[in-house]
């Protein structure tokens, strides 16, 4: 009995193939609950990598108004002079060069400033050898859920210009009653004494947007001020919002009222459509993260109506805002 009992024994040490079968299946499915969760955790940590990175940008605008009595920058810096980018075009940095100091990015900020003091135009400093910032990539300025971010050379979207994932409010940081005629009417003069009435707690300040759009066009954090196709720039027309402006537009115009709100499209079609050009896009799910005036963040859901977004774009307008804000 003890003789036949071991030779059981052996021949039960391995498994069978029904066994092996119901080993593998279970492991399947632990691991189908498995991803769902880690790729929420993942979102979860770029959600608030995005919005600790749009509250740093919206503090930087008030500590940049604790310098200059009150003021926010513009859109285009004029204080850039003695050199233009090219094409006769004045050397203005954008509002995201202004703010370069005010994000512990000081060094970077004097490259264009070595710019602003020389002469000739961008492509010339380059062959000079003269430091330019305009190629650096900045944490602060990227969202880690923008699929169009890309990486090594697709970081850079036209020329070595860095490419980012967040867009200024022309209706803030622009002059809309400027009218139809670019860069002039990016040479915003916002105050955070005079300028908000409708409520800093109620204007958006900042937004997301694809970093790649339509017509082959790029959001570029330093561009200059020639161009809006790449300009980080949204809701760019009349303060109204009844006219799109197009002067700066290569391609598509900008967009205003309450079609102007931010979409929740894929990458793909966003790129195919030349109408989305300036248009802001959730790069979370059913939700996008946008920087306050008062410097709060703010994830404005899907389900927020075009005119409730259309009045939170515009610092003056008097509107009465619905119950979806």
């Amino acid at each position: 009995m003890s003789i036949r009992t071991s030779e059981s024994r052996a021949r039960r040490l391995g498994f069978t193939l029904i066994e092996l079968l119901v080993v593998i299946a279970i492991i399947a499915i632990l691991i189908g609950l498995l991803l769902p969760a880690v790729q929420k955790v993942r979102e979860a940590a770029a959600r608030m990598t995005c919005s600790n990175n749009m509250k740093q940008i919206a503090l930087a605008c008030h500590n940049y108004a604790s310098t200059y009595n009150d003021a926010f920058p513009a859109l285009f810096d004029a204080n850039f002079t003695g050199g233009d980018w090219g094409g006769g075009n004045p050397c203005r940095g954008q509002v995201f060069v202004s703010l370069l100091p005010y994000i512990e990015q000081q060094n970077l900020y004097t490259t264009f400033q070595n710019v602003g003091n020389a002469t000739g135009s961008y492509l010339d400093l380059q062959n000079q050898g003269v430091s330019i910032g305009s190629g650096a990539i900045l944490k602060t300025y990227t969202c880690p859920s923008d699929p169009t971010f890309g990486t090594g050379s697709n970081v850079n979207g036209v020329g070595g210009w860095a490419s980012g994932c967040y867009v200024a409010n022309f209706q803030v940081f622009g002059n809309p009653n400027y009218g139809d005629y670019a860069p002039n009417n990016g040479l915003g003069s916002a105050n955070l004494k005079s300028t908000f009435s409708d409520g800093t707690s109620n204007t958006i300040l900042f937004a997301e947007m694809f970093t790649q759009r339509p017509g082959g066009s790029w959001g570029l954090w330093a561009h200059g001020a020639w161009n809006y196709n790449y300009c980080p720039a949204f809701a760019v027309g009349n303060s109204a919002g009844t006219m799109n402006y197009s002067s700066g537009f290569g391609t598509g115009t900008g967009q205003v009222g309450a079609g102007s709100k931010f979409l929740s499209v894929s990458p793909t079609a966003y790129s195919s459509n030349t109408a989305y050009v300036n248009i802001t896009t959730a790069l979370h799910t059913g939700s996008m993260n946008t920087s306050l005036a008062d410097g709060s963040v703010r994830s404005l859901n899907s389900g927020l109506s075009g005119t409730t977004w259309w009045y939170a774009c515009t610092p003056n307008q008097g509107e009465v805002f619905g119950s979806d804000w």
